[in-house]
């Protein structure tokens, strides 16, 4: 996509999980790479040997390296004694370093494994898996890989295994531990002339077309291995008392290109309500169906690649291969390539919701995603036979399309004659054809058949002689009524396919209509109910029609024709509303037109062809808005239920590729009136098995050392100034009227949304324990020369004159106690009384003695003025009110903690007694929260501060007259 704004720059390749990694591989003479294993030590350096050809073109030497200077230290004689005894040179294939010092295991295209000890040049030992010399048995027997398991509990178990992979596919698991040939478990020296390597397991097939790589993991007992064709990754593990493997986990691909891929629950519509917003993790599986030689439907996950799978065809296919000897095995019991897939989700909890039809084949099966297997009958018709080895049905019965109804109870299926044959998914029966006659002209053939003890001949010649045949001659129709009948049957002789192939099917939301697109350039409305075509048909097309999707929410058909065009058919309307790349127009598509897909909400439609290209069409003002180009034309593409991700799959590719709409994450404007001028590369990351020729891998790593050198050079510049500025960084906005980040962590700011929640998480589950007093019986002994205290209430200092001070100890503990908050309103007057009693009673003791005169009022003494306790935020507002700048407000509140935050802000106004003074502190605080606000910068932290400090204070604020 375009990166201007007039043009829709709307998906991006989403980036792989890790960097792809340079290898360098070593070819031998028989092409294949060959691996090292390591050596001695020479002057130069480490060396390390390597299969290699020699100058006379063998591949069965191997040598000895020293990396450093690049020179051979020594040539290895005892695998050139083996090769001559052969009749011919035996290739060395792979080599593997052993766990013991200085043996390696060398692998050869004859199917030998040799166990070299490279310090003294000698062979210890050898293991056969072939019967002859790699020219012989055509190299199927050559080794491809090794490795050695060195966990401890093969240790413990005696064993020294050593796994081999061969070209044929099987895996075979070698004891190294020297045994007798006698039936004891007695081990023998390994320098006895009868001692045995022991085949612990073999596992016959693991990679069909070869294994490309073994690897146990470090000190467990598992065993990677790879294919070379059948593109999979299989984790074993031996963990059996017989020490044979099995299959813990896999990731298992295509072998061919797919040629068909559709989201499960596609943005076509049809969807359940939770899975509308993508939210349900099954809006993110995607059916892949294999290409020429892969019979396989998978079904990939974007989510949890745990959840990938193939949908199984049956089980005991492997044992019924072997049963009836077939050479392929399990694949020539596989159904043939998918060519289509429709799917339901309607009836998914009742029976089958998946129908495919599949290549040359007339049937169609029926499956259940929520198994992941074929569930469900065999659609056919009841003369066609499902047995290979009986008559199979015409090639005009091949199925082509298929479609299911909104319901979920019917599938329909196109075949290559023009017949449209209708079945129940529940039962697999048919009920009926389009046109009506087709599966009436076959009852009736099938009626005729000369069967054994059919009198039906002998009935009508009985007839003719009794003349019983004359009384039911019918009266003679008017001539009217035979040219009516006649222009009826001729309508209906036109609404039909003749001989030619139904590329598409689809019925309408309310199951009234069936619409069908044939090679015959007609599109024909058929009555769902009545099988009968409509009155407007046959509506012809301009040109032959090559394929057809259904939009099922706005009921909108996309029909592909030959001429490169797209039209649009409305269903409500029964009439073509819009034509695509058309060919007057300089937009359109140069090559036929592989897929196609309507967006979630119908007004976007994706058009993919084989000139490589992929355009995105506006349906209402019938422009194109987008234009992408692809290394290898895509082959077909699917958009999910929310429209956020497309998938597509291209020619020559195993792999499907997943881009992402970038309008979901950032502004894209389309500008209709000016359609992209040139198309937008698209960068598919490439798969790192692909191989790439030298001119490409030169390209790259220049193009990778560049952009070191230029990140290089940017970290120093970066040390330098960041050793000549400051650390104080100013974030400036990237344009005027922007708002800025604060850049803090995201612990500062979130959790003062959830104080709360942090404080009752935090509160003890049981009540701290009061310390027990005391003993009574403990006395207070002081030291040389002290005296006892005297005792003395708390709260109170003795005066010179002899009289006690009623003052606090502390001026904190007015300040932080809580007391006078908890005191009840009946609790006030009752002290208030004891108050007036104690003067009163003081005041009548000093009438008698004569020190105060009885008529003198006795002032109440006025209550201490409570002091509450102000945080330095309090200091700060004050101060920058006075400079009317509030930015080290800010700064101060960035250098504190979530509590720390909360309690300057609570300390401002303690609630409706403390307005006199905390009144004009929330002013300041407002007035600096305002302030923040328009400067538009640190948004999350001011909104955060903004948010908490209307939480402590709004009921204050909201009390003020």
């Amino acid at each position: 996509m375009s990166d201007k704004p007039t043009q829709a720059g709307r998906f991006k390749p989403r980036k792989p999980a890790a960097r792809r990694a340079t290898t360098v591989r070593a070819p031998s003479a028989s092409g294949r790479s060959t691996g090292t294993a390591a050596g001695g030590r020479s002057t130069a350096g480490r060396a390390r040997g390597t299969a290699s050809g020699s100058g006379s073109g063998s591949g069965s030497d191997m040598l000895l390296l020293n990396i450093r200077s690049g020179k051979v230290i020594h040539y290895f004689q005892c695998l050139r004694k083996r090769s001559k005894g052969s009749c011919g040179d035996d290739k060395i294939t792979t080599l593997e370093q052993s766990p013991a010092v200085d043996t390696v295991a060398v692998g050869t295209e004859s199917g030998m494994v040799h166990l070299v000890n490279i310090r003294m040049d000698k062979s210890l030992f050898s293991l056969n898996h072939g019967t002859g010399k790699g020219s012989g048995t055509n190299g199927k027997h050559s080794i491809t890989s090794l490795s050695f398991r060195t966990d401890a509990s093969a240790l413990e178990h005696g064993i020294a295994p050593l796994a081999v992979g061969q070209l044929d596919g099987s895996i075979s698991v070698w004891d190294l531990t020297p045994r007798s040939n006698d039936d004891s478990d007695d081990e023998a020296t390994p320098s006895s002339k009868n001692a045995r390597r022991t085949l612990l397991c073999q596992m016959k097939k693991a990679h069909p077309g070869g294994v490309c790589k073994l690897a146990y993991l470090p000190q467990e007992p598992l065993l990677l291995s790879s294919g070379a064709k059948s593109n999979s990754l299989v984790m074993h593990i031996f963990d059996n008392p017989n020490h044979s493997g099995r299959v813990l986990r896999q990731r298992v691909g295509h072998i061919a290109p797919p040629c068909l891929i559709r989201y499960q629950h596609s943005s076509d519509g049809g969807v359940l309500a939770s899975m509308a917003d993508g939210t349900d993790a099954a809006s993110c599986q995607i059916l892949s169906c294999g290409g020429k030689g892969d019979s396989s439907l998978r079904v990939f996950s974007t989510a949890r690649s745990v959840l990938d799978r193939e949908y199984s065809q049956g089980k005991g296919l492997e044992k019924r291969a072997r049963e009836l000897g077939l050479v392929g095995g399990k694949a020539d019991l596989l159904l043939k390539e998918v060519v289509g897939i429709a799917h339901s989700e309607a009836k998914t909890r009742d029976w089958g919701d998946l129908v495919t039809i599949h290549k040359d084949h007339a049937m169609a099966y029926v499956w259940s995603t929520r198994r992941k297997a074929q569930s469900g009958p065999v659609l056919r018709q009841e003369e066609w036979n499902v047995s290979a080895m009986k008559l199979q049905p015409p090639r005009a019965a091949h199925a082509t399309s298929v479609a299911i109804s909104s319901c979920g109870n019917f599938a329909v299926i196109g075949t290559k004659g023009g017949v449209i044959y209708k079945y129940n998914l529940q039962s697999g029966m048919p009920r009926g054809s389009f046109p009506r006659d087709a599966t009436h002209a076959s009852a009736k053939a099938a009626k005729n058949r000369k069967l054994a003890g059919n009198i039906s001949k002998t009935t009508k010649v009985l007839e003719r002689t009794l003349k019983i045949h004359k009384l039911n001659i019918e009266e003679e129709k008017s001539h009217q009524v035979i040219e009516a009948e006649h222009r009826l049957k001729m309508k209906l002789q036109r609404a039909r396919h003749i001989d030619a192939i139904v590329v598409g099917l689809a019925v309408d939301t309310l199951n009234k209509t069936l619409v069908s697109v044939g090679s015959d350039s007609k599109l024909i409305l058929w009555s769902f109910a009545t099988h009968a075509p409509h009155k407007r048909s046959p509506v012809h097309l301009s040109a032959p029609a090559v394929k057809m999707v259904h939009a099922c929410d706005s009921d909108l058909l996309a029909i592909s024709l030959e001429d490169y065009s797209v039209n649009l058919f409305d269903f409500s309307s029964l009439s073509v509303v819009r034509r695509f790349s058309i060919e007057s127009s300089s937009v359109r598509h140069t090559a036929p037109i592989s897929d196609m897909a309507f967006g979630p909400d119908g007004r976007r439609l994706f058009t993919s062809s084989f000139d490589g290209t992929l355009r995105v069409w506006d349906v209402p003002t019938n422009t194109c808005i987008d234009w992408m180009t692809f290394a290898s034309p895509p082959t077909s593409l699917s958009l999910s239920t929310t429209g956020e991700f497309l998938a597509t799959s291209h020619q020559g590719k195993l792999g499907i590729s997943l881009w992402c709409d970038k309008s979901f994450f950032q502004t894209i404007h389309l500008d209709g009136s000016h359609p992209p001028a040139k198309p937008f590369q698209m960068d598919e990351p490439a798969s790192a098995a692909e191989e790439e020729d030298k001119e490409s891998l030169a390209a790259r790593t220049a193009k990778d050392k560049a952009s070191l050198q230029s990140s290089l050079a940017i970290s120093n510049s970066n040390i330098d100034d960041d050793n000549s500025i400051s650390d104080e960084t100013v974030i400036e906005p990237k344009k005027e009227g922007l708002i800025t980040l604060s850049g803090l962590p995201a612990a500062h700011w979130k959790n003062l949304f959830h104080l709360e929640l942090v404080k009752e998480r935090n509160k003890p589950s049981e009540e701290v324990k009061k310390a027990p007093d005391a003993p009574f019986f403990l006395q207070w002994r002081g030291g040389v020369g002290s005296s006892a205290p005297a005792k003395e209430e708390p709260g109170t200092t003795e005066e010179p004159n002899g009289q006690k001070d009623d003052k606090p100890d502390d001026d904190w503990d007015a300040a932080w106690s809580d007391e006078e908050d908890e005191i009840s309103e009946t609790e006030r007057f009752e002290e208030e009384a004891d108050v007036d009693r104690k003067e009163k009673r003081k005041s009548d003791n000093a009438a008698k003695v004569g020190d105060v005169p009885t008529t003198k009022m006795i002032e109440k003494p006025k209550r201490q003025k409570i002091s509450h306790f102000r945080s330095e935020l309090a200091s700060m507002l004050e101060k920058c009110s006075r400079e009317m700048n509030f930015e080290t407000i800010t700064e101060h509140l960035a250098s504190m903690g979530p509590s720390a935050i909360d309690v300057a802000l609570s300390t401002l106004c303690n609630g409706m007694h403390d307005l006199k003074e905390g009144l004009g502190l929330l002013h300041l605080c407002s007035m600096w929260l305002l302030e923040a606000c328009k400067s538009r910068q640190n948004y999350e932290v001011i909104n955060a501060y903004m948010h908490r400090f209307l939480h402590i204070h709004a009921t204050t604020i909201a009390g003020i007259d």
